[in-house]
């Protein structure tokens, strides 16, 4: 029976670390930092020194990272919070006088609309930041990408121009609801720049919400929006995101379930007691 049980206990855990890995929606965050130099009236070449970090991917609810140097520094963190799982993106770049500071931030989520009725809705964009020590506009930057698509998206993408432009016409059951691009302005201070995305749900409907930041600068520019690109539905009502349990959870809670079908075999199993005992 013990050896019977051992191997039921096997099975099970192969079992939840099969459903685990066949994800039925891909979501996932992801963070990226790095600088070059030296950056005289371009960046690199023969000598160039270039450094970078990356976390997150898919499947990863949250990322951060960061990278100080000689060249510059930034950070960029990236979660999926909230009831809806929306994501929240923060990143800043600060560059040196002869270099390159980038930093990004990724986040995308699909959800089911299992409403009842055809709904209206609209996905509010705040962006927060600022932008400055330079006076070249190419030479500090903070711009965001915002993309609510129809449809069941299977490739998690970090790349805004990627997944319009080849992603979603490449895979016929894919369409755009709609999409948003905002840029703040130079040496103005801290700002915030708006904008929405409006679309119609219908009962059963499937779609992703896709969101990129990018802040950094060249040869002291910099670019600041840790605190942050931030987004809401207008009307959340039956908007059920498809981020699972994580698969920890999963499989310390299939553990438990089968440690305990373990006692209840072997408490059925051991001797009776002796009368009178």
């Amino acid at each position: 029976m013990k050896s019977l049980t051992s191997k039921t206990l096997a099975v099970g855990l192969l079992a939840v670390s099969w459903n685990c890995a066949s994800q039925a929606a891909v979501w996932g965050t992801e963070t990226a930092i790095s600088t070059l130099s030296p950056c005289p009236s371009f960046c690199g070449g023969p000598g160039s020194v270039f450094d970078f970090t990356i976390d997150g991917g898919e499947f990863v609810g949250s990322a951060t990272s960061q990278l100080n140097n000689a060249d510059g520094n930034g950070q960029a963190r990236a979660s999926l919070s909230g009831p809806n799982a929306l994501p929240i993106l923060g990143a800043e770049g600060f560059s040196g006088p002869d270099s390159r500071a980038s930093s990004a931030a990724v986040g995308m989520t699909g959800y089911t609309y299992t409403g009842a009725q055809a709904t209206a809705m609209s996905l509010n964009i705040i962006l927060d930041g600022e932008r400055g020590g330079t006076n070249v506009p190419g030479d500090a930057y903070v711009t965001s990408d915002v993309a609510v698509i129809l449809g069941d998206v299977n490739d998690f993408v970090t790349h805004f121009a990627t997944f319009i432009f080849e992603v979603v016409p490449g895979n016929p059951g894919l369409s755009i609801l709609g999409t948003s691009s905002l840029s703040l302005d130079l040496n103005v201070g801290p700002q915030t720049k708006t904008d929405s995305i409006d679309f119609t749900l219908d009962p059963g409907d499937e779609f992703f919400v896709w969101a990129g930041l990018n802040a950094g600068g060249i040869r002291n520019g910099f670019g600041d929006a840790f605190d942050t690109l931030s987004l809401s539905f207008s009307d959340p009502v039956g908007i059920v995101p498809n981020v699972p349990v994580p698969a920890a959870v999963w499989l310390f809670g299939s553990v438990l379930a089968l440690i305990g079908v373990r006692r209840s075999v072997t408490s059925q199993t051991a001797p009776l007691p002796a009368s009178g005992r």
